[in-house]
């Protein structure tokens, strides 16, 4: 089933193109920036189904879809993933990715690359085994290089790398991670720590690293960056320090916002559209999925959310109804 040449545009001008699917909240990290102490997660009630899945993506294709990126929580924890893959391939979404922990990742790859996956994103927020494990409350980071590993065996390209920077936690991985690009075909992409954990607000601008600090860091150390061209619709800003052979990205939704060019609409997995993921803003389309023809359904709701998308996310520290865990990411 081929793409759709309708173009899904919002209020603003801008071409939503790109989806983000939360298939669960629940996760097999309490990573500090994004899972709150003492909030366990559960599926709740009306999780998305397979099948769900499978009509969301296809009324978003009958509006232009490019791109889906499953995620969760953590989204290898779902058993349905595979299936849910498999549903994109066979609609013919070109662009099919996972953003994962990648604990379980060398397990489960050959499924989810047999179902149809092209792309990984994979969270790793240190080199140094200690950090690592402290960012994550729990984590080895040997478990990541075995899913980077895997990755490329499976002919998986490019292989991305996420690191949220905060300080007095992984700043001094800075220079390790960034590394990691010189001899080893990797996007190392440095992250603004967002304050969608709830974290106590004078906690977390102490916290808070603006990227352009982490580049200046990085071009302290190696010498000037070399720009690369990216789509401007894409959230990182890309660059290669020079001779190597993968490349850096920054991202920096806080002191650099890039409301303006956001492509992207997120389902999250108890069947709500966030059309921003820096506002409280949600959409119940659970009726949608109930409805006698749940494509059409569907794509009236994907119509009223898009032009409800705000112009600008709010970035200050704010108490969230929902944190990181349960948006996705």
């Amino acid at each position: 089933m081929g793409g759709s040449a309708v173009k899904l545009i919002d209020n603003y001008g801008r071409l939503i193109k790109d989806l983000r699917i939360s298939v669960t909240p629940r996760c097999n990290l309490h990573c500090l920036y994004c899972h709150p102490l003492g909030w366990e997660q559960s599926e709740p009630p009306g999780t998305l189904s397979v099948e769900d899945v499978r009509r969301f993506m296809q009324a978003m294709q009958m509006l232009g879809l490019e791109s889906v990126r499953f995620t969760g929580g953590e989204p290898l924890v779902r058993k349905e993933l595979p299936e849910m893959i498999a549903a994109a391939k066979e609609l013919g979404i070109p662009d099919i990715a996972i953003t994962t922990n990648g604990l379980l990742f060398k397990r489960k790859a050959k499924a989810l690359v047999d179902a149809g996956l092209r792309r990984i994103n994979l969270s790793m927020d240190a080199v140094t085994p200690e950090v690592f494990r402290a960012m994550t409350r729990g984590g080895e980071v040997k478990k990541v290089w075995e899913a980077i590993e895997t990755a490329w065996e499976l002919g998986l390209h490019p292989v991305k790398i996420n690191a949220v920077m905060i300080r007095g936690m992984n700043d001094g991985e800075v220079i390790p991670l960034a590394a990691l690009s010189l001899d080893k075909p990797l996007e190392v992409r440095f992250l603004e720590y967002m304050h969608l954990d709830n974290s106590n607000p004078e906690l977390y601008q102490q916290r808070f690293i603006p990227g352009a600090e982490t580049k200046a860091r990085i071009e302290a150390h190696f010498g000037p960056l070399e720009q690369i061209a990216h789509d401007p619709t894409a959230p990182a800003r890309v660059y290669r320090i020079p001779g190597a052979v993968g490349r850096i990205g920054f991202i920096n939704p806080v002191a650099e916002p890039f409301c303006s060019k956001c492509s992207r609409l997120r389902l999250t997995a108890d069947k709500k559209i966030r059309p921003c993921l820096l506002t409280e803003l949600e959409m119940d389309i659970a009726w949608a999925f109930a409805a006698p023809n749940p494509v059409e359904a569907l794509v009236d709701a994907i119509l009223l959310a898009t032009q409800r998308k705000p112009a600008f996310g709010n970035t200050l520290p704010t108490l969230r109804q929902r944190v990181m865990v349960g948006i996705g990411g």
